[in-house]
This record gives C-alpha cells, sequence and structure tokens, in this order.
C-alpha cells in the first residue's frame, strides 16, 4: 500500500495520548485501505492516507459522519453484548496496547493528567 502522507502523520501524532496509540492508529488505517472495515471505510482510509481528505473533514462532511457513525455503534453494541469475564480480558488488552500514558474516563481514552 501506498506510505501516508506527512500532514496525516503529523496530524495524529498531535492529536493522539501516546507514541504506541499513534502506532495502532496508523497501524489500523492501513488495515482498513487493505479492506478490514468494508468499502466505504477502505475509502475512507485510502482518502486519508493519500491527502485527499483531512481527519477535520471526516467530522465536516454528513457522508462521513454517516459512515463514521454507524461503525461507531456497530463497536458499541459489540461491546455492550460482551460478558463480564471477556470484558475484564478486553479492558486488560486495551490497557496492555495503550500503555500508562492513558487513563478511561466515562469509556474513552484519555490523555494522563499532568498532576497524577
Amino acid at each position: 500500500m501506498n506510505e501516508m502522507n506527512e500532514e496525516l502523520e503529523r496530524d495524529i501524532e498531535v492529536r493522539v495520548p501516546s507514541p504506541q496509540v499513534a502506532r495502532v492508529v496508523k497501524d489500523s488505517l492501513e488495515r482498513l485501505e487493505n479492506g478490514s472495515g468494508g468499502p466505504e471505510m477502505q475509502e475512507i482510509a485510502r482518502d486519508l492516507r493519500k491527502g485527499r481528505i483531512s481527519l477535520r473533514d471526516l467530522t465536516r462532511s454528513s457522508v462521513y459522519s454517516r459512515i463514521l457513525g454507524e461503525q461507531i455503534q456497530r463497536y458499541r453494541e459489540w461491546e455492550a453484548s460482551l460478558d463480564d469475564e471477556h470484558r475484564r480480558k478486553f479492558d486488560e488488552q486495551v490497557g496492555e496496547l495503550y500503555g500508562p500514558t492513558t487513563f478511561e474516563v466515562g469509556g474513552t481514552w484519555q490523555r494522563e493528567r499532568e498532576d497524577g
């Protein structure tokens, strides 16, 4: 696949909580571009990686917002279907993946606070 454009790479590195998370985002975009999320997500990932659209464009376009909203809803439904044991394992894996620089607040991962 094509390399990620420099502007997107900088945008990801500025917006994500840690280098580990930045790597996960970049790898995920590559997998999406390879088709792992279906044709609509493949097109979005391809356009992002080639610089045809920006991360900001994803929130400004009703087409992109609809597609991403549908995918987020599918994820939430999957997550809600986990039993306690699978939830615990999933939470552990997420914690290991994102490392100690993040913590969970209300179901979303945030930057670690300077004060603790």
